[in-house]
């Protein structure tokens, strides 16, 4: 219900004005949590140098307490609509361990060409086993573990396959208009707002000014405090869509662009507490 949204924020409000960090769990303040990390070094494949930036990172234990850390990987293709199984890929059994693998060797894995990965996206799953037998995997983490970057799970990854984008694709000043329907508000038509699309140091990432397209200030605005509401967005050859984003109160925020034969963009997105919009976007 909305009233639990709206206690939530405000807790997270109170907490705001109590600690100058956002407080993190620290894993080796728990003896007996199974927990391992993933620092990233890269997670974007470029099809142009496909051997020269693979999917890299660090894992790591740290409660050095974990006897193994089994990897496997899953690949997502055909835009998202066709999926394989899961292949095992490896078991980790001393931390720190530098993980690397090329986009070679994951078309190579799953007996495509690289050419035919482009596009793709690689989920790859761990599952820890503790020193003491008992095992932790993605299913059974606290949310804030999975909700929060900085606490650099490794347990659920998402590596891509992506090629050059072009920022003049999407780059610009927009006026949007948008309909949807929020739990426990009454639908809207046409909500007029202007956002902007800039690129972001990271080639293939954009930053939208505000995923709900101004309608979370309109309705929500005094319950967070207002404003705008970044996202980023992601490039996958040609493909937009929003990603590591969440709302004030931390729903995961989706959304999916198509360009018009007009020249228009147009958004359908939402939050998994049950949020959904559709937003026309004109460039200005």
């Amino acid at each position: 219900m909305k009233i639990t949204r709206v206690c939530s924020i405000l807790s997270l409000i109170f907490l705001a004005f109590a600690c100058e960090t956002p407080m993190l769990i620290e894993p080796e303040d728990v003896p007996r949590g199974i927990y391992v990390t993933f620092d990233p070094i890269n997670t974007n494949m470029n099809s142009e140098d496909i051997e020269g930036t693979p999917f890299a990172g660090t894992f790591d234990a740290p409660s050095d307490n974990v006897a193994s850390h089994a990897i496997s990987v899953k690949r997502i293709y055909d835009m998202g609509a066709s999926e394989t199984e899961y292949v095992d890929l490896l078991t980790i059994t001393e931390f720190p361990y530098e993980f690397s693998i090329s986009g070679s060797e994951l078309a190579d894995l799953f007996g495509i060409p690289v050419e035919e990965s482009f596009a793709n996206f690689y989920v790859f799953n761990g599952v820890a086993t503790g020193n003491n037998g008992e095992t932790a995997d993605f299913s059974n983490l606290h949310n804030d573990l999975i909700g929060s970057p900085e606490q650099l799970q490794g347990f659920r990854l998402q590596g891509a396959v992506v090629c050059p984008s072009d920022p003049n694709v999407i780059v610009g000043t927009y006026s949007s208009l948008t309909s949807g329907e929020f739990p426990g508000f009454d639908p809207f038509t046409d909500f007029a707002y202007t956002v902007s699309i800039t690129a972001d140091e990271e080639e293939g990432f954009y930053t939208l000014s505000d995923f709900s397209f101004g309608t979370y200030d309109f309705l929500y605005g005094p319950w967070y405090g207002g404003g705008d509401l970044p996202a980023t967005i992601q490039d996958v050859c040609g493909t937009f869509f929003i990603t590591g984003t969440q709302d004030p109160w931390g729903e995961t925020v989706s959304g999916d662009f198509t360009f018009n034969p007009d020249g228009t963009i147009t958004v359908v997105g939402g939050t998994t507490f049950g949020e959904t919009w559709t937003a026309v976007l004109t460039k200005q």
